[in-house]
């Protein structure tokens, strides 16, 4: 099949792959640009790297406004390509943690955000019900408590999606999940919140 220089150019501009190798994946996938982006990520070796360890800076910042416009949320999903940012699929991921941002509220993207201190008050405050046990089931015990009053409660991706009729699942999971459909690693990378009268969030 013939590839026109339109064709290649719009190819380069989603992927930002050199001319030729533009071309040659276009041919090899008869102008189906899905299949040139799969061949163009085989090519460049991306499929024995993780998905983890790809960079992610492509990407978008997309916005929620509830309907009574006192709560606004803001947020930024990276992905590896502008080509993959443009997908209904990532568009569709990014506006539901968006929604599940203004339902839920959260404080941190992940766990490893959370100070020290923080944490420590958290188990603190658990301490009285876990006298007198051995120190191995205490610890246990405290871990379990750690998972659902802070994590769960502060931290975006380990909170559990909010509305389970379209999917069951923490948000880390929706996002593993739309990251294996699309091949490429995603990442939020930060998000802030503002309703009227009660204040505001970020997780810069």
């Amino acid at each position: 099949m013939a590839i026109s220089a339109t064709q290649v150019k719009e190819f380069r501009e989603r992927t930002g792959a050199p001319f030729m190798l533009a071309k040659a994946c276009l041919e090899e996938a008869n102008g189906d640009q899905t299949k040139a982006f799969e061949i163009l990520k085989t090519k460049q070796g991306m499929k024995g790297v993780k998905l983890g360890e790809r960079e992610a800076k492509a990407g978008r910042v997309v916005s929620y406004l509830h309907f009574n416009g006192r709560l606004g949320v803001l947020l930024e999903v990276n992905c590896e390509t502008d080509f993959v940012a443009a997908t209904p699929d990532f568009l569709e991921l990014a506006q539901s943690i968006a929604l599940h941002i203004a339902v839920t509220k959260p404080t941190f993207v992940r766990r490893e955000q959370i100070p020290a201190e923080i944490v420590e008050k958290e188990k603190a405050s658990h301490l009285d019900s876990v006298k007198g046990k051995p120190p191995e089931i205490a610890e246990k015990i405290l871990a379990g408590k750690l998972e659902k009053g802070l994590y769960m409660q502060q931290v975006l991706l380990d909170q559990p999606f909010c509305n389970e009729e379209k999917f069951k699942g923490t948000i880390a999971d929706m996002m593993k999940g739309v990251a294996g459909k699309l091949g490429e690693n995603i990442v939020v990378r930060r998000f802030a919140w503002s309703e009227v009268g009660t204040g505001g969030g970020a997780s810069l």
